[in-house]
């Protein structure tokens, strides 16, 4: 038998050499495509989370309520003379319940967003959704984006009313 020194693989190393690749590259792809996903989720809760800050200090900066001084009005929402669908309009914090402006609804391509305004009182620790008039609105702004990246992404804070 004769031996040949070309130093060239035999069929037996690329059989190794493609058993080893071939058990090594779908761990190495799943784990680039969760690398990617992940990058994908941290931008889409970065942006979410500027549109819901971005929304929340235009809600803070308008006045406690319609009235400029207690007692409060106790209904919530846009008052006569305000649309809903045009957020110039809204004077104070409360307009933005039920707002359909685009500009507040989407602030971007695939974004919703949307706020919540309500009467609260402290209960102890507790902030408790108020069944009547008081001198502290919860505001949250939720915002999710459509294909699940940021789903529900909420700030909330008080605002008093002095």
């Amino acid at each position: 038998m004769r031996q040949f020194k070309n130093g060239g693989l035999t069929i037996i190393e690329l059989v190794v050499v493609i058993v080893v690749l071939g058990l090594a590259i779908p761990p190495l792809l799943t784990s680039w495509a969760n690398i990617g996903w992940r990058s994908a989720r941290s931008e889409a809760l970065a942006d979410a989370t500027f549109y819901a800050q971005q929304l929340l200090e235009e809600i803070k900066s308008k006045r406690f309520d319609e009235n400029t001084s207690s007692p409060w009005s106790s209904s919530l929402g846009p008052e006569s003379g305000e649309n809903s669908n045009n957020k110039d309009s809204f004077d104070d914090a409360d307009d933005f319940l039920g707002c359909a402006d685009t500009r507040v609804t989407t602030p971007a391509t695939s974004y919703n967003r949307f706020a919540a305004v309500g009467y609260v009182s402290l209960s102890g620790t507790t902030w408790q959704d108020s069944g009547s008039v008081t001198n502290f609105k919860r505001i949250t702004v939720t915002v999710s984006r459509a294909d699940g990246l940021a789903k529900d992404v909420n700030l909330v804070t008080i605002v008093a009313a002095y």
